[in-house]
């Protein structure tokens, strides 16, 4: 079997492009979006009072012996 080629002529292939481009919707303007980066994690210890702290750490329950 032999395929059969369409010749197509330039001027419709020109003006079949001009076509889609005019068809196009037009973009919105670029609006720079909002902030959404988190602050950077923070050692809850370090940001805490450190009496409080210090409290917890020296306030730990006895563990129970291995006798």
């Amino acid at each position: 079997m032999k395929g059969t080629v369409i010749q197509m002529k330039s001027s419709n292939k020109i003006q079949s492009q001009t076509q889609l481009k005019s068809e196009k919707p037009l973009k919105p303007p670029f609006r720079p979006a909002k902030d959404d980066t988190k602050p950077l994690l923070q050692d809850p210890i370090l940001r805490s009072d450190p009496n409080e702290t210090e409290e917890a750490v020296l306030r730990l329950p006895p563990f129970p012996s291995l006798n």
